[in-house]
């Protein structure tokens, strides 16, 4: 039996539809996506500063020693009389007390404040001394019983050397002559003030 013309023509019908049905899946598949704009991203840098400092802890240490000397005084001594001249002497140098403190760097060179300087009483034995009258000679050892009162000196911390240089400072002193050879006999001297050097000290570690 034959195939009819119109059963030819519908087969080919049916097989152009799928064909095109074919073609446009496959084109679907190979289309790439839309492109569309590539997401941001960003990044934060943090940067952390390292701010220098010197950490000092508390210490002390002893000034250099300073010479001192004293006006004359006029001694009398059962009836005779004298002038007495104190001659120079060495008196040793003050505590320099430095408080703990952090310091931040901010140069060559840094104010340390809060420096504070003490003496405290003490006695020198000076040179004898001797009067006489009437053919009559009386001879003692002369002692210079003394307080101080000190000045704060002002500091400062050198960074590159590791001291600190403390500067000069001034002490007063006030006391007394004493004669223990003419009984006890004692005759006030006046104030007097004396400058003690400066001087630089390394920074003990803390």
């Amino acid at each position: 039996m034959g195939i009819s013309r119109f059963s030819v023509r519908r087969v080919a019908a049916t097989f152009g539809v799928a064909a095109t049905a074919v073609l446009v899946l496959g084109l679907t598949a190979c289309t790439p996506p839309a492109s569309g704009p590539a997401p941001s991203t960003s990044s934060t840098t943090s940067t952390t500063t390292t701010i220098p400092r010197i950490t000092i802890p508390a210490f002390s240490v002893a000034a250099p020693s300073f010479s001192a000397s004293l006006q004359s005084v006029r001694v009398t001594y059962l009836g005779c009389g004298g002038t007495y001249s104190p001659p120079g002497f060495t008196i040793a140098g003050p505590s320099v007390s430095f408080p703990a403190t952090t310091l931040v760097v901010t140069g060559s060179t840094l104010a340390l404040p809060n420096v504070t300087a003490s003496l405290a009483a003490a006695s020198v034995n000076l040179s004898s001394f001797r009067v006489s009258c009437f053919g009559l000679g009386y001879s003692t050892g002369v002692v210079f019983d003394y307080n101080a009162t000190t000045a704060s000196p002002t500091a400062t911390v050198n960074v590159a050397n590791g001291t600190i240089d403390v500067g000069a400072t001034t002490i007063t002193l006030t006391g007394k002559l004493r004669f223990p050879g003419f009984g006890g006999l004692s005759v006030n001297t006046p104030s007097v003030n004396l400058t003690v050097p400066g001087f630089s000290t390394a920074i003990p570690a803390a």
